[in-house]
């Protein structure tokens, strides 16, 4: 590189008539000094393969216990910034009396996705982050909840792994869910699906989130 960066500097100082130099020394400072034009960069990191299984590829495992957190409900003035490691949620601060919502989904069903949103250059993007599940049935109470908030909720959404208890956060501030689709199926066999598909959706700045803050239920919630 050094050689090339010489040889380049004498060409174009012989041509602009400066003494080569002076031309050479500038291409060499700018070719090994550190950039420093006001952009942030994270240093890369080892990743290494992940350790204690023998499968770290394999999926399924989310629990049919889905919780939605209302925009409404979050004192959005304390919600926390995420920890040092860029993932981790410790609470989320909820005004008096509000409380977060079981949703149910068939085990099995249950598919989060993440993926890299390119922005119109390489300094902006974002990560659509999706949650998607089947509602088993055409009960009163499905079918009133999908009348009732197929287009109107809004907030937060939390789902938990059942192999380790781990609980992720779909959401931030600015950047809440919403109800992406809702497809029904009748099902014209007993064996086919009769139900709701029902896709959640985020376009947030970050990646989702790892949440180790405590479930605060409804105590009156008969859904309990």
């Amino acid at each position: 590189m050094l050689f090339m960066v010489t040889l380049t500097g004498a060409t174009i100082g012989t041509a602009i008539g400066v003494n080569p130099i002076w031309v050479i020394g500038v291409s060499l400072v700018t070719a090994v000094a550190p950039r420093q034009l006001g952009i942030v960069t994270a240093s890369l990191v080892d990743l290494a393969r992940p350790a204690g299984s023998n499968n770290p590829g394999a999926g399924g495992g989310v629990k049919s216990e889905i919780l939605l957190i209302p925009e409404d409900a979050i004192n959005w003035a304390a919600f926390p910034d995420r920890a040092a490691d860029n993932i981790t949620i410790a609470s989320i601060p909820l005004k008096t009396g509000r409380y977060m919502k079981r949703f149910y989904m068939t085990d099995d069903v249950i598919e989060p996705g993440q993926k890299k949103l390119k922005g119109s250059n390489v300094d902006c993007g974002g990560w659509e982050i999706t949650l998607k599940g089947f509602y088993p049935g055409w009960g009163d109470a499905v079918m009133a909840w999908i009348a009732t908030n197929g287009y109107a909720f809004k907030g937060v959404i939390i789902f938990r792994n059942c192999a380790d208890g781990k609980k992720y956060l779909i959401g931030e501030p600015c950047n809440i869910v919403h109800i992406d689709d809702i497809q029904s199926k009748w099902g014209a066999s007993v064996e086919k699906d009769k139900g709701h598909e029902i896709t959640f959706m985020s376009k947030q700045s970050k990646p989702l989130a790892v949440f180790t803050g405590a479930i605060v239920y409804d105590p009156t919630s008969a859904s309990w």
